[in-house]
């Protein structure tokens, strides 16, 4: 019976074993990942927004005058 409480218990031991040697190589990676983005991030910075320019217009600009048109013609 000895095997029986073993083997379940050795295998989650070394379940353990590999989700810790998994989490102490991934942590640090992942931190010096997140601390070169954001250097990268301050040091770039957001570019500058520059509002839009007027359109230029080297010829007249030509206006229309619409007529409002009886309500009772346009049901028919």
């Amino acid at each position: 019976m000895g095997w029986l409480v073993g083997l379940p218990l050795g295998i989650f031991r070394l379940l353990v074993g590999l989700v810790m040697l998994i989490l102490r190589l991934a942590v640090p990676i992942l931190l010096v990942a997140v601390i070169v983005f954001l250097m990268r991030r301050r040091r770039s910075g957001a570019p500058g927004r520059e509002a839009p320019k007027e359109p230029r217009f080297d010829g007249p600009v030509y206006t229309v005058d619409y007529q409002e048109e009886d309500s009772e013609e346009e049901g028919q």
